[in-house]
């Protein structure tokens, strides 16, 4: 009996560790720079493995939110739901496919529509031209996530019924943009 509380108690307590560092996990920063139109990405498993890409912004009249957020999904393909003033011009939504305005994939950091995405054209990457979301070259938006996947940061890839491909986060992400 004093032989299976010990293995009981050694068991609880490696758990315990386990979970403790996976909850200690300080995961991976984005650092989104509006005015130096950059993003940088450091992850505190791979100290020495930053990558810095060229951004497009928000515009003066429609300035990308500052803040802290932490999102919890890629989305792959994803579908294009316009906003209010993109409505105004005679925008229309799109179905899930890598042509639409939000490019290869997405990463939504708000709830309104708020997101770092893919789509940007390269002549337009550095400039504050958005309505309000933060851009990528698709290009540089693949090679965001393939750096992401290569840190464990992306859970297997879900197929949704509209088309879109979801991707949870698996660990903690945290996008400063500033």
């Amino acid at each position: 009996m004093r032989g299976c509380r010990s293995i009981f108690r050694l068991a609880a307590a490696v758990a315990a560790l386990a979970l403790t560092g996976a909850a200690r996990d300080p995961g991976v920063r984005v650092r989104v720079d509006l005015a130096r139109f950059e993003l940088v990405a450091s992850d505190s498993r791979r100290p020495n493995e930053t990558l810095t890409l060229p951004i497009a912004t928000g515009s003066p009249a429609h300035p990308s939110p500052t803040g802290t957020y932490r999102p919890r999904a890629v989305v792959r393909n994803p579908a294009w739901h316009p906003g209010e003033q993109a409505r105004a011009w005679g925008a229309e939504p799109m179905d899930a496919g890598a042509d639409t305005p939000m490019g290869v994939a997405k990463i939504p950091l708000r709830g309104d529509g708020f997101a770092l995405h893919g789509g940007a054209n390269p002549i337009l990457v550095g400039k504050p031209v958005s309505l309000g979301c933060v851009r990528l070259s698709d290009a540089d938006m693949l090679a965001l996530l393939d750096w992401l996947d290569r840190g464990g940061a992306l859970a297997k890839q879900k197929p949704a019924a509209n088309g879109e491909i979801l991707q949870p986060l698996r660990r903690p992400v945290a996008f400063e943009v500033r």
